[in-house]
């Protein structure tokens, strides 16, 4: 028997992508999954979305009483999963059919505690606008140089996580995965495949570089107080590989 992966997605007035999101879950070759769904008091159509999947004994559903943001939001998933393997997929973002497959199968077969992928950003038409490639190997100081990972490329082993949970600041997935990374050696990509979309679109918060730039900087100085001489020099790195990213 297969591990059972827990997929974690988010769910904020989703209404227009998050059908696609499910519907990439479902159609998966992989089917030893549950996909925990926590919603955000969305104010549009998403819950209603929602409901028409869950004869699905693998989809669960849950709601916040208030609006708590994503990473209350990931916590209170992650409280309700049960898999072996943990794994990411915000509402507005896809994978691949064989992306879970492709996943846990390089994690056995490295035996891994955690893996990242490739990916490509597209519009909201599904259009590939850039692919991106990350490092094969990056460990807790590489991550410090900049993040490299997105969230629904990233599978984890639960037991790496334990006691783990997403802080409630700005850019708490990189956070989230520094911490990982101090717990185990690195984290490995399998460079063959890209099996995972991120959307570019009016529902990403990260498309500002400014505030992108100074919630990096309050992870660096204020979060792992590193101390000023260690956040100049990992907030130099990071400029420099977001100029040869985004170029």
């Amino acid at each position: 028997m297969m591990p059972l992966i827990s997929i974690i997605m988010p769910v904020y007035n989703a209404e227009e992508y998050i059908e696609e999101a499910i519907k990439s879950v479902l159609n998966q070759t992989y089917s030893n999954w549950e996909l925990i769904l926590v919603d955000d008091c969305s104010t549009d159509n998403s819950c209603n979305v929602i409901q028409k999947y869950l004869l699905d004994i693998r989809i669960k559903f849950f709601r916040n009483k208030i609006n708590s943001g994503p990473a209350l939001t990931r916590n209170l998933a992650l409280d309700n999963a049960s898999g072996e393997y943990i794994t990411f997929l915000d509402s507005d973002d896809f994978w691949e059919k064989d992306k879970l497959l492709n996943q846990i199968n390089f994690m056995i077969e490295h035996k891994l505690s955690m893996s990242h992928g490739n990916y490509h950003f597209c519009n909201v038409n599904r259009k590939v606008i850039k692919s991106v490639k990350t490092d094969r190997k990056i460990s807790y100081n590489d991550l410090l140089k900049g993040n490299q990972f997105k969230i629904m490329t990233v599978m984890l082993k639960r037991d790496l996580i334990n006691s783990l949970c997403f802080e409630n600041i700005k850019h708490e997935d990189y956070m989230f995965f520094l911490k990982c990374l101090n717990r185990t050696n690195f984290s490995l990509c399998d460079l063959s495949k890209i099996d995972s979309y991120c959307r570019i679109g009016k529902l990403s918060v990260s498309s500002n570089k400014m505030r992108s730039a100074f919630w990096t900087w309050s992870i660096y100085y204020k979060h792992l107080k590193l101390g000023l001489v260690k956040s100049v020099y990992y907030f130099a790195f990071y400029a420099i590989n977001g100029f040869l990213k985004y170029r």
